[in-house]
């Protein structure tokens, strides 16, 4: 979507102050220090359409007679090794009078550069085609650019300060990320981790800014293709959510925030930054509030980690190491939490109805309890185990692991309602991060498990240590039904064919076979399910259920719902082009569905716990 710079200048009206192009921050000086020490880096798009970024990197006083410079391997947030240095083409290094110096590649994404003491620069291109909020994209109509994938850095020496410049722009584009811009087109970041922890978007997007005690946050929506979105709304809806979040942290910790939002044909999530979020959404879901909501999900979720993740960062990832896997015992916290709290902040920002955030535990339960893989192994074992299992599983990962995003949050929801029992109200989840950032965010000091369970600790009022040992360190199933009967809460579990109202939806609901599908046909066989039973693998193509041709797994399910509990039924599939029969025989649904309610019987006391947990009020 282009708008001109007078639409641009228009104000917004509503919840929003204005809509305006983003000014260039100001900055002073680089001192005479951080002058000695900058690397400097030119990125030139001077033909966008070429998909090929032109980069020099600059470095004037280099240490010793020699340095490596190197690639990331990977991106933080994201635990998969990416291997960026495919894109890379071409590296030139000289002085910075031309004379060439020479450059060893010592693996696949270093180089050790003999510069003997003198100014040098490396001169290189990199193949930008892959959109995604982890990687980069250029075309002649915008550019999204994700730094870990395009600049080398000095290996030992990522402190050193960093300016990062474009030339040949096209003639309407700007440069929108959170780095100070003391002029256009020029950028500044106080270290390299600073630097690739910012993102950036290039063309022409529409801009929303705000105030919010202080603080500008920025709406960045860009659409080169078109979409469905009103960013006007999304700013509107947006302010609140910010505020929320401000009010129960005790502020914002940053005097700029920038939500950078792609509408693109796919949409992969977000990806968090200290000061900033890239956001890919599909550009058509904004056909109705559904859309919205999601969005404001991504955004609530991208949102918190300005204070879970970025400042209240994991000390085993401090520093980051970008050369290989940086483990973490924490992303359970670090993503798990951080969904508890961004739903808590739809509620507290109205987006949510207390009802509604009850129907959509509720949901999150069910699911939960649907994964035969929830308590195989420790949420702190999942999370070390995200580099090869939450990005690139295997096809048993369904019945031997869970996403720490989803037990995670889970167990935050339990940790808060336990905080808040033991407290009688007293502490929640929320007073835990804000006790880990006086003691640790703000101090730039990074947290340990232990950190986490002495302030809850702290929060509770007591030792909470065996909450974690049974259901964090553990595998005990989660107390969450118990936990909602003391707030207050009605708890109500039920076959899924209750709520159908059709007699042949009904018994489809009744029957399981413990398949799940893919386009390409089963993706996974639960174990001890009647297809396991039935020597059904993974891989296995069904083309034919009760002698009936299926052409997509989709019909092949339901195919095999038809059939009541207790009924045995033919199945037809190929196996690596072996055509075979089976016979499965169809046994009830074990899963339940779980409906969550405010029980209109509790007990004064009780009510008003329940009401400060699903209070509407930002304070």
């Amino acid at each position: 979507m282009r708008v001109s710079p007078l639409l641009l200048a228009l104000a917004l009206g509503g919840a929003c102050a204005t809509a305006v192009a983003a000014p260039a921050p100001t900055s002073a000086e680089w001192s005479a220090r951080e002058r000695k020490q900058l690397v400097q880096y030119e990125v030139a798009l001077a033909a966008p359409e070429s998909r090929w970024l032109e980069i020099v990197m600059t470095v004037e006083q280099p240490r010793g007679r020699r340095s490596d410079v190197a690639l990331p391997a990977w991106i933080p947030g994201s635990y998969l090794i990416r291997d960026f240095a495919r894109n890379l083409d071409g590296i030139e290094v000289t002085d910075v009078a031309g004379v060439s110096l020479p450059a060893e590649r010592l693996d696949k994404q270093t180089w050790r550069i003999g510069h003997g003491g003198k100014s040098f620069r490396a001169r290189y291109r990199v193949w930008a085609d892959e959109p995604g909020v982890r990687t980069s994209v250029v075309d002649d109509r915008h550019a999204t650019l994700n730094g870990a994938g395009l600049f080398l850095y000095l290996v030992g020496e990522t402190a050193r300060p960093a300016e990062l410049r474009f030339t040949g722009l096209p003639k309407d584009w700007t440069v929108h990320a959170a780095l100070p811009q003391p002029t256009p087109g020029t950028l500044r970041a106080a270290s390299y981790d600073v630097l690739v922890d910012s993102p950036l978007e290039l063309g022409t997007p529409v801009v929303h800014a705000w105030d919010e005690g202080g603080a500008r946050i920025e709406l960045v929506f860009s659409a080169p293709a078109g979409s469905n979105a009103d960013p006007e709304r999304l700013a509107r809806e947006l302010k609140p959510l910010v505020h929320a979040f401000a009010v129960a942290m005790g502020g914002l910790p940053t005097s700029r925030y920038v939500f950078l939002m792609l509408a693109d044909e796919k949409g992969d999530g977000g990806l968090e930054h200290a000061d900033s979020t890239l956001m890919r959404v599909p550009r058509d879901m904004f056909q109705d509030d559904g859309g919205y909501r999601r969005a404001l999900h991504l955004a609530g979720h991208e949102f918190f980690h300005l204070w879970n993740a970025k400042r209240l960062r994991d000390a085993a990832l401090v520093p980051y190491d970008y050369a290989r896997e940086d483990y973490s015992r924490l992303l359970w916290f670090h993503e798990g939490f951080t969904e508890t709290i961004e739903n808590q902040m739809l509620v507290r920002a109205g987006a949510t109805t207390p009802d509604e955030f009850l129907r959509e535990l509720a949901g999150a339960w069910t699911a939960y309890l649907q994964k035969p893989g929830r308590n195989h192994v420790p949420l702190t074992q999942a999370s070390v185990e995200a580099w090869v299992k939450q990005y690139k599983p295997s096809p048993g990962h369904h019945d031997t692991t869970i996403s720490y995003y989803e037990k995670g949050h889970l167990a935050g929801v339990c940790l808060d309602l336990e905080l808040r029992l033991r407290s009688h109200g007293k502490g929640s989840l929320v007073g835990l991060f804000r006790r880990l950032m006086t003691s640790h965010g703000a101090r730039g000091k990074g947290i340990t498990f232990d950190d986490v369970v002495a302030a809850a600790s702290a929060e509770a009022g007591s030792d909470v240590r065996d909450f974690f040992r049974r259901y964090v360190e553990g595998t005990d199933e989660l107390p969450l039904p118990a936990q909602l009967a003391r707030m207050g809460v009605e708890v109500e579990i039920r076959a899924p064919s209750a709520s159908e109202s059709s007699p042949l939806a009904a018994r489809r609901k009744q029957g399981w076979s413990g398949l799940l599908f893919n386009d390409s046909g089963i993706r996974s066989v639960a174990l001890g399910s009647p297809a396991a039973l039935a020597g059904l693998l993974p891989g296995d193509e069904i083309v034919a259920v009760a002698a009936r041709r299926t052409r997509t797994a989709e019909e092949a399910a339901e195919r095999l719902m038809d059939h009541a509990p207790g009924q045995s039924v033919e199945v037809a599939l190929f196996r690596g082009g072996r055509l075979l029969q089976r016979t499965l025989t169809i046994a009830e649904d074990p899963r339940k569905l779980v409906r969550f309610a405010v029980s209109p019987t509790a007990e004064s006391a009780v009510r008003a716990l329940r009401d400060a947990w699903l209070s509407t009020s930002p304070k």
